[in-house]
């Protein structure tokens, strides 16, 4: 099992706690868990397509969560756009914007879980952020090797300055 895949069963695990057992601090791990599954689900995608396998650890730390998140943004809002203007959208397509605004939504709870003290979450709560995970998790493995896909997970880097 891949290291995303470990990610994500932990915050399963986590959540199986009995409610005796079961704390905010374990409730928060999980929120933060499952969006680091899908973190590094994205940069081991990307990085799989580099030549040399003893770089790609190197070239994964090159990966920053807000590019991540600005492009994942982009991504979304491209898909919504073409949702609106088309009665036709590739299965590609949506299945990058369940990828892409599952990235934006859970990046967003992981820094609620993680910094936003007066939260109290809920084991539902917590259990809608793991499936939503999942969704991505599964509409990534559909669409990984189309060139849209790609195109994505190379915008994760960012945007080069272009020069004038």
């Amino acid at each position: 099992m891949a290291y995303p895949d470990d990610l994500l069963a932990l915050a399963s695990q986590l959540t199986d706690f009995d409610s005796e057992h079961r704390n905010q601090a374990i409730l928060r791990r999980a929120v933060s868990t499952a969006y680091y599954a899908l973190f590094h689900l994205l940069i081991s995608e990307a990085t799989r397509n580099w030549a040399r396998p003893e770089l790609r650890p190197a070239l994964g730390r090159v990966f920053d969560h807000g590019k991540m998140k600005s492009a994942s943004e982009s991504k979304r809002a491209a898909v919504n756009a073409q949702i609106k203007s088309s009665s036709s959208v590739a299965p590609v397509s949506l299945h990058l914007h369940t990828v892409a605004e599952t990235f934006v939504q859970v990046q967003d709870k992981r820094n609620e879980a993680d910094y936003d003290i007066a939260k109290e979450w809920t084991l539902t709560e917590v259990k809608l952020q793991i499936a939503a995970v999942h969704a991505a998790f599964e509409s990534w493995n559909v669409i990984r090797e189309e060139r849209d896909a790609q195109a994505y997970l190379v915008s994760l880097l960012g945007k080069r300055p272009r020069s004038e």
